[in-house]
């Protein structure tokens, strides 16, 4: 079976952009549509794995495009994750009521989305594994990572963190302060065989600090300053991968 698309619906272009950031740093196939009906009209034509729905949208609203997407019998077992900005309590109730399996408020933490999103695909699809469903397969490891950023007076500053987890497309890292997505960094990874020299972009970035100290980033891998990184990038996922499970 083919991988299956996570559509987004939401009126809002920054939280859709924002949302298909997240996801796409993630390695998974992201559809978008700006309200109900066109979202509608791409839920049947892509069959997504996972709907992402806003609640408060402006004609068709996300209960009463939740309530079509569970009228039709082509759609209706695809799991939908609702979203709100909304401080009403009463959408949470709403969306259940209509057929919502999960339910987060805006803001949330790109972690809690990914976490969301994976356990709807799971339910939906429980005869394919995870990692296969992204186009690259992503394991915890907490390596220290330095990442510099060029500043406007052409000087460059160094922020030091760590990884959270690893992929060949990029890297989720936490780090004392929160860097623009768009951001072009230099990383440097420090690797048990050696230190790894990459280029990157930050794709997204929590702001809500884990433990007071530390922002989630999202930065897609660009590419490698010596030709021997690759190969030993490499290697090291798949030691990881070969490692068993703690």
């Amino acid at each position: 079976m083919q991988n299956r698309p996570i559509l987004v619906i939401d009126d809002d272009p920054q939280s859709r952009e924002l949302v298909t950031a997240i996801l796409v740093e993630a390695d998974f196939e992201v559809l978008a549509a700006p309200d109900g009906p066109s979202g509608i009209e791409l839920a049947r034509t892509a069959r997504p794995a996972v709907i992402i729905l806003d609640m408060m949208m402006p004609g068709m609203d996300g209960i009463n495009t939740l309530q079509t997407l569970k009228r039709d019998p082509v759609l209706k077992n695809i799991p939908v994750v609702a979203i709100t900005a909304s401080s009403d309590l009463t959408y949470a109730e709403k969306a259940f009521r209509a057929g919502a399996l999960f339910f987060l408020p805006k803001p949330f933490r790109a972690a809690s989305l990914l976490r969301v999103v994976e356990l709807a695909a799971d339910r939906a699809q429980k005869d394919i594994p995870m990692h296969r469903r992204r186009r690259h397969p992503r394991h915890p490891a907490e390596i220290a990572i330095w990442c510099f950023v060029r500043g406007d007076a052409g000087t460059t500053r160094g922020v030091v963190g760590h990884t959270g987890n690893v992929s060949l497309g990029g890297l989720s890292i936490l780090l004392p302060e929160t860097l623009t997505p768009g951001t072009a960094v230099r990383l440097g990874l420090g690797f048990p065989e050696g230190p790894i020299t990459a280029k990157g972009t930050v794709i997204w970035h929590d702001p809500q600090p884990i433990g007071g100290e530390r922002f989630h980033h999202g930065v897609r891998l660009l590419g490698f300053a010596e030709d021997t990184g690759l190969s030993q990038y490499r290697r090291y996922l798949g030691q990881i991968a070969a490692s068993p499970a703690p």
